[in-house]
């Protein structure tokens, strides 16, 4: 996977381009945030810095707004149209969220009549971050039912797509397994032409470009999976289908957002996984590696502070 300045660079406007240039390659850039006749918005890990143009000016026009969307979108509105609908799209494994006018009939939400705002996420292939977290979600070398849970930008992709590569390959102590990954949105596999550009392992399936739910179903059906790994556990579809796959003896390695065991049990659709004991493992995290604390199928406190 490349790194995300030559990725962001070549696609940007250039006077944001140049901005991005003069960053150091190992700066905590975690988002780039372009809001039409605004100025640059670049979030880092526990701050941001706001920039403007000369003068005061903007740093993004309209017209440099939908150029840029097309772009993103390789000029082809109707291949990301379902994406759009529901306000993001993904390129290279990063998640690519859009503000503007959204148009729809009595029925259905149509897309964007007008993009005003860009948001990307940006995303980085860190190997071997999960390795402190397998002491305690390891049994006799098998990779425990697990779920990761954090707020949006603590590294819970990161953390799954390097469990993925763990099993799938054997390391670590880990015997290695199949997995099986629902990748909805692209953000694991980081290809939306149906490859895989980041390392998921010599042992892994992806089926991408179908809601969660529908993806598990097939790979539980068709492709053997020891191992069915998804990215961000969210209503009762994706609840079914993980709980058929664990029916069905397959181990279960997801992510969901919250902050506390507590805010979990607020989630109907988690509530219900909770108390099936879907999960062996529940892992809280404060960043990418390290953990508040772990939890066992009955809630109680492994390890770590109790969050």
């Amino acid at each position: 996977m490349e790194h995300w300045k030559k990725q962001w660079t070549a696609l940007m406007p250039k006077n944001i381009a140049e901005v991005l240039e003069r960053l150091d390659d190992d700066a905590p850039l975690l988002e780039i945030r372009l809001r039409r006749d605004a100025p640059l918005e670049l979030v880092f890990d526990g701050t941001d810095r706001i920039i403007f143009g000369n003068n005061g000016a903007p740093m993004v026009s309209e017209e440099e707004l939908q150029r840029l969307t097309a772009r993103l979108t390789e000029y082809s509105a109707f291949a990301w149209e379902n994406e759009r609908k529901n306000g993001f799209i993904t390129v290279g494994g990063c998640r690519i969220g859009l503000s503007g006018r959204m148009i729809r009939t009595e029925e259905n939400v149509l897309g964007f009549s007008t993009v005003s705002g860009v948001c990307v996420r940006i995303v980085r292939e860190i190997k071997d971050c999960a390795k402190p977290l397998l002491r305690q979600i390891v049994q006799d070398g098998s990779l425990l039912s697990t779920l990761l849970v954090s707020p949006p930008g603590h590294g819970k992709t990161t953390l799954l797509r390097d469990l993925i590569r763990i099993a799938s390959n054997g390391l670590h102590g880990v015997l290695p397994t199949r997995v099986g990954v629902a990748d909805e949105r692209f953000e694991l596999c980081g290809d939306a032409s149906g490859g895989i550009a980041f390392d998921l392992g010599m042992r892994t399936d992806v089926i991408s470009g179908i809601s969660k739910a529908d993806a598990m179903v097939r790979i539980v059906s068709t492709l053997s999976p020891g191992i069915l790994a998804m990215d961000e556990l969210n209503d009762a579809r994706d609840a079914a289908a993980l709980l058929d796959a664990r029916g069905k003896g397959v181990t279960a390695l997801a992510t969901a957002h919250g902050a506390s065991m507590e805010e979990l049990r607020l989630r109907p659709a988690i509530r219900m996984l909770l108390r099936e004991h879907v999960f062996q493992r529940i892992a809280v995290l404060q960043g990418i590696g390290v953990c508040k604390g772990v939890f066992d199928a009955n809630g109680e406190l492994l390890d770590g502070e109790d969050p």
